[in-house]
């Protein structure tokens, strides 16, 4: 069958390579099938089977990926693509024909969006070249003495007034941001591709919900269980198992904010020194302020493991400010209905204005975001403070159960915040 390839895997959504055990998919979910079958059903969910399988999240729950491979009717003794019947032929033809059409419309709509992006970006940058040519023959018309206050001069360039990295997000208390003044001072300045505020709002927000899980759909429309007395106390009872739960939910967190970075405009621009040192600094202060996507206000939970959990469960951390510091960050910034334009705008200037600024194009501001203008905000030092007290506390899990650590916390989690401190060169501490 020709062009099969175009219909994405069944079970992932990623590139098909063709019909293996009577579905199509991808090489990695054959393999995974192939794997599982030999191992026989010995797989579990601890999501209580509700786990949503796609090409970011296959590798998270292999039960309720076995499940999916079953249910579309992958097997062993499936039948052959070969032997299909002439009905399953042209059913497959037309899903393919339907795919290559799918493909041509979606390339065109790309490609006139992006001239439609292109004459926009020309429209904005010959309106500001004749501003910028009118002002010069103003500046050099005479001004009447006394007109701009004795011994003042005019600049004769658009400049702006160097911005501290205090004033970015700069609140002692905290409120709603309005998106305009995120967007101006979110990301680019004039090294970088100038865009349209409208459609670097669009960006940013798309890359924040490709990112963010639950989707805001199910957080929505999906009535979550909590947790009973007994699954709490067997919670509170396993501390070595609850920082591995955690440390590995963190992980899964952290990747998201990474491949949210990764899709922010200009980004990939920076040399790799430079995004480290930015997720480092930053992903955990994002982690941080999306959770409150996942926190019920009401009942004061939060959502871990598909249910709802409150400060308790995690007793066994034994470390309850911390666990109330973050329960309260959360129920703030929940308490101010933020939209997912506005989480997502918020998370990008977080990311790029991480700790000091580095020597990159990611410029803050175009214009000054003024301190009265966003109050409500948690301020850098707040979100700073919990980042160093999480770090703390892994430190000291670290001390105490260097093995666990060593052996059962996630790579990526371990360079972040469990590495060995005389391990780490003094210059990059």
């Amino acid at each position: 069958m020709p062009h099969i390839e175009v219909i994405p895997c069944k079970i992932c959504g990623d590139k098909s390579s063709g019909v293996h055990y009577g579905v199509i998919t991808c090489e990695g979910c054959k393999g995974f099938f192939r794997r599982s079958e030999r191992r026989g059903p010995s797989l579990a969910c601890s999501r209580g089977q509700r786990c949503d399988i796609d090409r970011a999240t296959r590798t998270r729950c292999q039960h309720c990926r076995l499940q999916k491979c079953l249910r579309l009717g992958m097997s062993r003794a499936a039948v052959k693509f070969g032997r299909m019947s002439k009905q399953q032929r042209d059913r497959l033809q037309a899903e393919v024909l339907q795919q290559l059409e799918r493909r041509e419309n979606r390339e065109h709509l790309e490609q006139l969006e992006r001239r439609e992006n292109r004459e926009q970006l020309e429209q904005l940058e010959r309106r500001e070249n004749r501003e910028h040519l009118e002002h010069l023959e103003q500046l050099d018309q005479p001004e009447p003495q006394g007109k701009w206050g004795k011994g003042e001069q005019v600049s004769c360039c658009h400049t702006v007034s160097p911005v501290s990295p205090q004033s970015v997000l700069l609140s002692h208390c905290v409120t709603r941001v309005p998106s305009e003044l995120l967007t101006q001072s979110v990301l680019l300045s004039h090294c970088v591709t100038r865009v349209p505020s409208e459609l670097l709002t669009q960006s940013v927000l798309l890359s924040h919900r490709a990112t963010c899980h639950p989707r805001a759909e199910e957080l929505q429309g999906h009535r979550w269980a909590t947790f009973t007395r007994e699954e709490i106390c067997a919670y509170q009872s396993q501390v070595r198992e609850m920082w591995q739960r955690c440390a590995r939910r963190v992980t899964e967190a952290i990747e998201r904010v990474v491949e949210f970075a990764k899709r922010l405009r200009g980004f990939l621009e920076l040399s790799q020194h430079d995004q480290i040192v930015l997720l480092k600094a930053g992903a955990m202060e994002v982690v941080l302020v999306r959770m409150c996507r996942a926190f019920d206000a009401a009942t004061r939970t939060v959502l871990f493991e598909g249910k709802l959990a409150g400060p308790e469960l995690f007793r066994s951390l034994g470390c309850p400010e911390l666990v109330a510091s973050i329960f309260d960050l959360a129920q703030g910034l929940s308490a101010l209905r933020c939209s997912e334009s506005e989480l997502g705008l918020l998370s990008a200037l977080l990311l790029v204005n991480a700790g000091q600024p580095p020597p990159c194009p990611l410029c803050v501001p175009a214009c000054p975001l003024s301190i009265p203008s966003c109050p409500l905000l948690p301020s850098p030092g707040q979100l700073r403070a919990l980042c160093s007290q999480h770090l703390e506390q892994v430190q000291a899990f670290r001390r105490l159960h260097p093995g666990v650590v060593s052996a059962s916390f996630p790579p990526l989690y371990r360079e972040l915040f469990a590495a060995d401190p005389a391990d780490v060169p003094a210059g990059t501490r």
